[in-house]
């Protein structure tokens, strides 16, 4: 019998590769403050089924790719599917692969596309903060003036899209948490828990790897 549960996990398994204080990935942006830095300094492996998930939207997104390189769907253009993604600030790096970021043209304009699969459509009223500040970074090292984000809805391929115009305010707001990261992790010093102390990121605790170590500590 063959046991394809265990064959997916064996697939997707991945090795665990420490992160180097100094050079920061843009999907952190969204993360607390005080996680990110676990991360750094106590690193774990990605329990499979939160990389399942991971893989997942991989899927949607090269669905995605697929629905606007289509010749069924000439009003836009797919110019890049996948791009590298450097920002060099202060005495760090923001850098990484933007796999989950198309450059399209849409009737000659220029956007980029920020894929996003989720389970529940009807929930999402609006674009999760995250995913919104993931877009902001972007469309500054880009330069571009408009972006969108797209839900997927996994079980049903039902979308939700959304614009977001470029604001430099808040891009300066967003390269200002990578600074005070950056510092936290040089300087060994744990940052804020900041899920604890806003209701609206309350949510985040549920699903982060270090709440124990969190909950062990004092609450700042």
């Amino acid at each position: 019998m063959i046991d394809f549960n265990e064959m997916i996990s064996n697939h997707l398994k991945r090795e665990m590769r420490p992160k180097t204080i100094g050079r920061y990935y843009p999907s952190e942006v969204g993360y607390c403050l005080r996680k990110s830095w676990y991360s750094y300094k106590k690193p774990k492996e990605t329990d499979i089924e939160t990389i399942k998930i991971f893989e997942m939207g991989n899927i949607v997104h090269n669905f995605v790719v697929d629905v606007l390189n289509s010749e069924k769907n000439p009003h836009v253009e797919l110019i890049e599917a996948e791009s590298p993604f450097l920002l060099n600030i202060d005495n760090f790096l923001i850098s990484g692969r933007i796999d989950d970021i198309i450059l399209v043209t849409v009737d000659n304009q220029k956007a980029l596309l920020e894929v996003k699969s989720t389970s529940k459509l009807n929930y999402v009223k609006e674009p999760q903060d995250s995913h919104v500040m993931q877009l902001q970074l972007y469309l500054h090292a880009k330069k571009m003036q408009v972006g969108y984000v797209l839900y997927i809805e996994k079980n049903t391929l039902q979308s939700k899209i959304f614009e977001v115009q470029y604001d430099e305010n808040k891009v300066n707001e967003i390269i200002d948490r990578f600074r005070a990261m950056d510092f936290y992790l040089k300087q060994d010093q744990l940052p804020p828990a900041e899920a604890k102390m806003n209701e609206k990121k309350g949510w985040l605790c549920a699903s982060c790897p270090y709440f124990e170590e969190c909950e062990k500590e004092k609450v700042q």
